[in-house]
């Protein structure tokens, strides 16, 4: 693909390469949420939900580059309105209709799941605006990606305390993760904000154990999960520490690795040949496979 054409801006701008961690995020949701209504998965629905979760992630990328375009002229040139090669009112029309077709798929699906896609935007909506001015908006991102379970669980299962420690775990690893990329352009990271970063990375870890479903399994079958989150993390935080882009590339494929936390229990909980168990075992890792290709295509920030 031509680097410096017009298809590989927009993927770039789409983040294409992070879409597979929402397709997992969204499913983590939908799987707890069907487990704990003891309800067979409505894969219709869950299709729905996924387009959802994409379309809104899409439209945040679309209206962050569009809200950065004065800082990136002086400091990410290489992106697509800094080159002049689309318009500022094409990327702001698109984030609108993104937005507008998720929420709308969504709500589709049932009332619940369009108030947190509302929700998303709204989170969407202030990181943009005011992430620039301060490292506390990496909260606003964290709820951001901690609300994709929770759009997939109220579909199915109305008491959202049930996904919380979930969300939770999710919105830890983003908040750490966005610590770090805010700083990517940097030659060196504030260590008292890698520090914070490595705190909210391993507090991750403990909030997706406290997940209610888990709390049911043997501890073996809870290990599994974290086994395969600790790998992947000791590596970024080791071999993929520097540089910082890297680093944050490689946090950003993992992401699956914390849906898998609890998805892995349920998985081998469930037994073989069962297609929903294949599902919570194949799709996490699938996604950060994919996350992995994609990022050769387009980089993940």
């Amino acid at each position: 693909m031509n680097r410096s054409g017009k298809l590989h801006a927009l993927l770039s701008t789409a983040r294409v390469a992070n879409i597979p961690s929402v397709l997992s995020n969204v499913w983590l949701g939908v799987a707890v949420g069907t487990l704990l209504e003891d309800a067979p998965i409505v894969w219709e629905l869950t299709l729905q939900l996924t387009l959802a979760g994409v379309l809104l992630y899409i439209a945040g990328n679309f209206f962050n580059d569009w809200m950065d375009r004065a800082w990136d002229e002086k400091h990410r040139p290489e992106r697509a309105l800094p080159r002049c090669l689309f318009s500022p009112t094409l990327y702001l029309a698109l984030a609108v209709i993104l937005a507008t077709l998720g929420v709308g798929a969504a709500k589709s699906v049932n009332s619940a799941s369009g108030m947190v896609a509302l929700a998303i935007v709204g989170c969407i909506l202030v990181y943009t605006v005011w992430h620039k001015r301060s490292p506390w908006l990496v909260i606003a991102m964290g709820l951001c990606r901690a609300l994709l379970p929770v759009l997939g669980f109220v579909a199915f299962d109305s008491h959202v305390k049930e996904i919380g420690f979930a969300a939770g775990g999710l919105f830890c690893y983003i908040a750490g993760l966005s610590l770090s990329a805010r700083y990517e352009s940097m030659p060196q990271a504030p260590k008292a904000a890698m520090l914070a970063s490595r705190i909210l990375l391993m507090m991750t870890a403990a909030l997706m154990i406290g997940e209610g479903l888990l709390l049911q399994f043997h501890p073996p079958l809870v290990l599994s999960g974290l086994i395969a989150y600790g790998i992947w993390l000791w590596l970024c935080l080791t071999v993929r520490r520097r540089p910082v882009s890297a680093h944050v590339s490689s946090l950003l494929a993992g992401i699956p690795w914390v849906d898998w936390i609890v998805l892995l229990p349920i998985s081998l909980s469930l037994g073989a040949w069962n297609p929903f168990a294949i599902a919570c075992f194949s799709i996490p890792p699938i996604a950060f496979i994919s996350a992995l290709l994609l990022q050769r295509l387009a980089p993940a920030t």
